[in-house]
């Protein structure tokens, strides 16, 4: 493994955060996750290719695999070195002792869940979603890692990104995602035999100008926004907003028993765009929003017990 000349803290430290606006405080939030790879080579793609030399014909990425957790553990981070699980996934695409790390942290109460979603192709440039993953105020932050295959070690990640900043659900977040090293084995090309870095493993690094990438990321990771909940109040706040996405049309229905009050229209700057009044408290109403430019919403409701929910809806 090449030494680096680039160190930084954490693996955020590298990426470029655009935060879209946020919602407000509730008790939990559902999010899609989507990791979109971007991995060529210069010769395929000059402009936007990221791998110096040709990829491997079998180039693909192993199962995209994290937790939700809060900040009294790591999953990985940069500048330390590898746990087993993240070393296993990093070298051989292995989730089984990663899966056992997460089982401990869930086992000692810093954690919540396990995340694993399958690429939709074995290929370089591809995707994986994990959809409508629920994230509580006790669980905030997100850490996530994939292998980048075949590779003697390399993989992208991210460490403890917090969904929740300054008691309010973030709307959105990209993030641009660089390889890293996981200093476990010393090979220097995708397909290298293994060579285990000796006598010690070295810390994990990032791989920017470094063996066979560019300075431009490998791909990007986008996690969005579906709907916040209160905990306490799940059972009496159930509202359906349909369609979504939709021509601009919506309706909304709300339970008998906790009727919606007033609904607001944020664009995804946290401009305020439109506000309905129910005022006769119908638990079943439109909303016509086919004023509002195409894009995509954070609809904000307001219900008679004055708990207040937020889903992400797209206008097209």
């Amino acid at each position: 493994m090449k030494k680096i000349t680039l160190v930084l803290k954490s693996l955020t430290l590298i990426f470029f955060l655009i935060i879209t606006g946020k919602v407000f405080s509730q008790s939990t939030a559902t999010y899609t996750i989507t990791f979109t790879s971007t991995w060529n080579s210069v010769t395929n793609d000059p402009i936007h290719g990221n791998s110096l030399v040709n990829l491997p014909a079998n180039a693909h990425w192993s199962d995209l695999v994290g937790v939700t957790h809060n900040s009294a553990i790591t999953l990985l981070e940069m500048g330390n070195l590898a746990s087993l699980g993240v070393k296993n996934v990093a070298e051989a695409g292995v989730n089984i002792e990663i899966m056992n790390e997460v089982q401990a942290f869930i086992g000692s109460g810093n954690a919540n869940q396990f995340l694993q979603a399958s690429f939709d192709q074995f290929a370089p440039r591809t995707s994986a979603t994990l959809n409508n993953i629920t994230v509580s105020e006790t669980y905030p932050l997100l850490s996530l890692v994939s292998m980048i295959a075949p590779s003697p070690d390399w993989m992208i990640a991210i460490n403890s990104v917090n969904l929740r900043e300054g008691g309010l659900w973030t709307n959105e977040i990209i993030i641009p995602l660089f390889p890293y090293d996981a200093g476990t084995d010393s090979g220097s090309m995708y397909t290298s035999a293994d060579q285990p870095t000796l006598p010690n493993p070295e810390p994990i690094s990032v791989l920017v100008n470094q063996g066979p990438f560019n300075a431009k990321p490998i791909g990007t990771l986008t996690i969005t926004l579906n709907e916040v909940l209160s905990l306490d109040n799940q059972e009496n706040t159930k509202v359906v907003v349909s369609p979504n996405p939709s021509n601009g049309i919506i309706k909304i229905k709300t339970s008998s028993a906790n009727k919606l009050k007033e609904a607001l229209v944020f664009d995804i700057l946290g401009k305020q765009v439109a506000t309905v009044n129910n005022k006769s408290l119908e638990s079943s109403f439109n909303l016509n929003l086919t004023t509002l430019n195409k894009g995509i919403y954070v609809l904000k409701m307001q219900f008679e017990n004055n708990v207040i929910s937020s889903r992400k809806i797209v206008i097209h």
